[in-house]
């Protein structure tokens, strides 16, 4: 698990259980507000068999530690340091909420970066609710379970909710308030149009947090772009409906293309 410096910030890479082979397409997973690799951790396997696999833990977030960011943009520059040092040409970017706003706003500074996007639970613009930020502050462990009960479907087994709480309250209270002031800043409503990637837009239709109208709107400013709704998902899409969800993934993939990376 490489621990990398780049444009200021410390942040850490997970290398997908198959390794690193020559001749596959790579995939960048980016995990949202107050996530880790643990966010990937139903994809990891799946998708190390046919590609690269890099789980990015962006700065102060599991083994990296240490401070995140406030602004989104800090966390694409080093998304982008990051790349460069592991020497990463196209690559498919998988943005999960914050993550995929990092990922549209990689791809608009970097346009020749991206090889495709996948953005899940996401959108152009991610206004936090108030009490959310205070909370953090204020009743650190409430606003936590809080967060996490918003983030699940009502069936979801009381095991994966419990885990959602567990990872998140591994973050200080610091780095998850500046992940929520990142997203309560982040607005690219008037300049999304100008991906010109192959994008998928993915969410759950029982998503309260970002709801299946952000995901619209995304499909329908990016020119091209794919949406898929998940029945029976909230937020956290890709650990509750997994297997429907990496199967969405790879038809995407491999419609794009996949060759030398």
């Amino acid at each position: 698990m490489p621990i990398i410096d780049a444009c200021g910030m410390r942040g850490s890479v997970v290398f997908g259980s198959g390794g690193r082979k020559e001749g596959k397409d790579s995939l960048v997973f980016i995990h949202g507000a107050g996530g880790s690799r643990t966010s990937w951790r139903l994809q990891d396997d799946y998708f190390s068999r046919a590609f690269n696999c890099f789980i990015m833990e962006l700065p102060g977030h599991g083994a990296a530690q240490g401070q995140g960011a406030q602004e989104v943009k800090d966390y694409t520059l080093w998304i982008k340091g990051a790349l460069d040092e592991l020497k990463l040409s196209s690559p498919f970017v998988i943005g999960h909420s914050m993550g995929g706003a990092i990922a549209m706003d990689l791809a608009m500074r970097f346009p020749a970066l991206p090889k495709g996007l996948v953005l899940a639970s996401t959108g152009a613009r991610l206004r936090t609710v108030p009490d959310i930020l205070d909370g953090i502050e204020k009743a650190f462990s409430e606003t936590v379970a809080l967060i996490c009960e918003s983030s699940f479907a009502q069936d979801a087994p009381e095991e994966l909710r419990r885990f959602a709480v567990a990872e998140m309250m591994k973050n200080s209270p610091g780095v998850l308030h500046g992940d929520f002031t990142a997203c309560d800043r982040f607005d690219i409503m008037e300049q999304v149009q100008a991906i010109g990637k192959p994008t998928l837009v993915i969410c759950g239709d029982q998503d309260v947090l970002t709801p299946i109208k952000y995901s619209r709107f995304l499909a329908d400013k990016i020119a091209g772009a794919r949406l898929e709704i998940v029945k029976g998902a909230g937020h956290l899409v890709m650990l509750e409906r997994a297997e429907e969800f990496n199967k969405k993934l790879e038809a995407f993939f491999w419609s794009v293309g996949t060759g030398d990376a």
